[in-house]
């Protein structure tokens, strides 16, 4: 739509013929948005003529609603000389810049890979303010994957004026990092235990006992005790050594939730007239090009288009912000329906949050007060009542970890 649009309000018995037929159409549109009886679409200028002459086949109704700017702007930039001047520098300013990089986005949450990154970045000669075709992407990936510790796959990608650089961690030092430390099973629940399914550690609640969310089930602290008889007298040596602790610890538990729903329920309600709010887009800048902001509730939709020269876009361009207010409206509810909302709230609970868990019981009670229902529920679970938790490994007075390692077992 490079020599703008017009937002057009459908109607009529045609309408639904005109929607199916656009699209064998070559008329350029965007947003077609149907609601009831009406629909809203946008078309560009120079295909408005031949729009106009699919709906009036069709027997359906076009009134045009509002007309871009566009098109005004692009007769100022002929009969103004100095304007169109300013402009063209513009442009030539704006090609200037897209093409330097401008900033650098690193696709990762670890800061030692990212400070990483940007020092190979820097060795490469990539730096804010670099010749963005100059640089030789493969290459770069290929440094990126060589010098950077911990990554096994680098990818850069270009938006704008901006370099997006894409890393994936190694596996096998992901997994490295999640063993570095041993770890415990510690309930997170208050309940009795049935049963114990451990790979590694020390169980130190046994089977049948009662748990506090707190306690640990499963211990990563290894206790050995050697007992040996010297000259008659028992001499018991200790050792402690280090595991992640691995495995499951099931059992039943109880848990309460109460569900609330007010007797005043507020609703969106969408009016069926919308306006478009236009801005005038340089890199991230954007100045408006209207005079009064929009009051009240409403939704945005935006879409943009830039200007494109010999297939390059450039970093300037037309936002058209389409603008649908909305009301608030409260509705009375009977204490049946508020009720009947407060039991789907729980039923949706249940199924997203309890599908992993056996239910062997539920207890639901209601009440009301002046404002809302209240739906109780009360549960007996049965399923996994502990959690992994890690903690720091000790050394000893030589200073050597006593974590014991996966392959130390396999041994």
């Amino acid at each position: 739509m490079i020599f703008g649009y017009k937002v057009y309000r459908l109607g009529g018995n045609g309408l639904d013929k005109v929607i199916r037929e656009l699209p064998r159409n070559s008329v350029m549109y965007s947003s077609l948005r149907k609601r009831g009886d009406n629909a809203r679409i946008k078309v560009a200028t120079e295909d408005c003529g031949e729009f106009e002459e699919l709906c009036l086949s069709c027997g359906a109704d076009a009134e045009s609603l509002y007309e871009s700017t566009i098109a005004w702007l692009i007769h100022t930039v002929i009969s103004r000389k100095g304007f169109a001047v300013g402009i063209i520098i513009c442009v030539c300013l704006g090609v200037y810049l897209s093409n330097r990089v401008a900033r650098f986005e690193i696709l990762n949450d670890d800061p030692e890979i990212k400070s990483s990154v940007m020092a190979v970045l820097k060795e490469e000669g990539i730096q804010t303010g670099a010749f963005i075709p100059s640089i030789n992407l493969v290459q770069t990936e290929r440094a990126l994957k060589q010098k950077v510790k911990g990554i096994s796959w680098a990818g850069i990608t270009r938006k704008g004026n901006s370099l997006i650089i894409d890393v994936v961690e190694a596996e096998m030092q992901m997994k490295h990092e999640r063993d570095v430390y041993p770890s415990s099973l510690v309930a997170c629940e208050n309940g009795v235990i049935e049963t114990i399914e451990i790979q590694d550690g020390q169980v130190r609640i046994p089977v049948g006992s009662g748990v506090t969310k707190g306690d640990t089930v499963v211990s990563g602290e290894i206790i050995t005790n050697t007992s040996t008889w010297i000259d008659g007298k028992e001499n018991i040596d200790t050792e402690i050594t280090y595991a992640r602790s691995r495995g499951k610890v099931l059992g039943t538990f109880e848990r309460t939730l109460t569900f609330t729903q007010s007797l005043v329920k507020q609703t969106q309600v969408f009016s069926p007239d919308s306006d478009t709010k236009e801005f005038f887009c340089f890199f991230d800048a954007k100045l408006p090009l209207f005079l009064s902001a929009p009051k009240g509730n409403y939704e945005v939709n935006e879409s943009r288009s830039d200007i494109e020269v010999l297939g390059l876009r450039l970093p300037i361009g037309i936002e058209s912000d389409e603008i649908i207010p909305y009301k608030i409206e409260e509705t009375e509810l009977t204490y049946e329906q508020a009720l009947a909302l407060a039991y789907e709230k729980e039923q949706i609970y249940e199924q997203n949050f309890l599908a992993g868990y056996d239910i062997k019981n539920v207890s639901v009670s209601q009440n009301k007060s002046d404002e809302s229902v209240n739906v109780t529920a009360e549960y007996s679970l049965y399923g996994e009542l502990c959690r992994e938790v890690s903690f720091f490994v000790p050394k000893d007075k030589f200073g050597r970890e006593l974590f014991r390692k996966d392959e130390d077992n396999e041994q």
